[in-house]
């Protein structure tokens, strides 16, 4: 089974793009949950978690700034599958105003490389049927040792990929989406490093990443 078979985007969505609603006011690109601040700097290193903020800034600079900060972005992400990152590299064109979509595409990613390295140790195609959560107390059984992992893995299920799901609520003090563009471009930077530990410890989640058959 590959990365393919398990999220086969429809292949036409580049139509549906065209007609969105502007969805990210400008003037609240920059805010970004505490939840979502504290995950990424528990997560990465000071120099990373900068680097973010950085791009964060050029997406609302000068049109050059941000075609620079989204072809950065998309560079942080290489070398990763063309499923589903080829559809998140088109989202990312879409920057500071949509969001939603680029969230969800990244929980897509990391909940298949956390579901490949539990069914390694499980050994049961069921897993690929659960939501993320439940995949991540599975991965927690098969992996007692990476209490850290587990813990950021759990905290980024509940702030950057239930919600953008299926929580529609706009926080306090925003008029146009629950997301912005800063907390997508600190998400593209906690989901490279979670990836980066899920492969480390799962040889079948390094093939998925890879878009090889498990």
């Amino acid at each position: 089974m590959t990365m393919k078979q398990m999220y086969p985007y429809e292949e036409h969505s580049a139509g549906i793009f065209r007609g969105r609603h502007k969805t990210g006011a400008l003037s609240e690109a920059m805010l970004a949950s505490d939840d979502i601040l504290t995950l990424a700097k528990d997560i990465l290193p000071e120099d990373t978690y900068l680097k973010a903020d950085e791009l964060s800034r050029m997406l609302v600079g000068s049109k050059s700034e941000r075609n620079a900060a989204r072809t950065a972005l998309i560079r942080v992400l290489l070398p990763l599958p063309k499923r589903p990152v080829y559809y998140l590299a088109h989202e990312l064109e879409f920057l500071p105003r949509w969001t939603r979509e680029a969230l969800r595409i990244l929980g897509d990613f990391i909940d298949m490389l956390t579901k490949a390295a539990v069914y390694e140790k499980e050994g049961k195609r069921d897993i690929f049927r659960t939501s993320f959560g439940p995949a991540v107390k599975k991965f927690k059984t098969f992996y007692p040792q990476e209490k850290q992992l587990t813990e950021w893995l759990d905290r980024y299920n509940r702030f950057l990929y239930r919600d953008a799901k299926h929580d529609f609520r706009l926080p306090t003090g925003r008029t146009e989406h629950r997301f912005t563009s800063r907390e997508v471009v600190l998400c593209v930077f906690v989901t490279k490093d979670l990836a980066n530990r899920i492969t480390a410890l799962s040889a079948t989640a390094a093939r998925v990443r890879r878009d090889e058959p498990m």
